[in-house]
């Protein structure tokens, strides 16, 4: 199906990851930021990777809910802060990190950049992932 919307969860991407994070979600998140920071470019998938780990680290630490395709609901993306045993000794340099990463993927070196930029809700979908940002700051 693709895209249907400017939301975090709005792309079938966005879930691939899920068993991933409830695996080992701090090495995840880890993982995802580091390779887009140290990245010229960011992949597609890396992409995605990011911004969903950013999010999830927003519903950990701020109960953030966000709209899911009804498909979906039971990937707990909105009650992870209630199931996860997800436990960071350093959660401030993991905000830095999701932050610098996030910045990236909404830069010129991000393919979803590249794939966004001519569409007519480029700016809204910048703006949601703007929102993200302010929110782990």
């Amino acid at each position: 199906m693709g895209r249907w919307g400017i939301g975090i969860f709005d792309d079938d991407s966005a879930y691939d990851f899920v068993d991933e994070i409830k695996e080992d979600a701090f090495s995840f998140f880890h993982q995802s930021f580091e390779k887009a920071i140290k990245s010229e470019f960011i992949e597609f998938t890396d992409c995605h990777a990011v911004t969903v780990s950013g999010a999830y680290l927003n519903n950990f630490l701020h109960k953030t809910q966000y709209r899911t395709d009804g498909d979906y609901e039971d990937y707990d993306v909105n009650d992870f802060y209630k199931i996860t045993s997800f436990v960071v000794k350093d959660i401030e340099n993991l905000k830095k990190l999701a932050i610098e990463a996030l910045e990236k993927v909404i830069s010129e070196n991000s393919e979803l950049y590249q794939l966004y930029e001519d569409w007519e809700k480029y700016e809204e979908w910048k703006q949601t992932i703007q929102a993200l940002i302010d929110r782990l700051k």
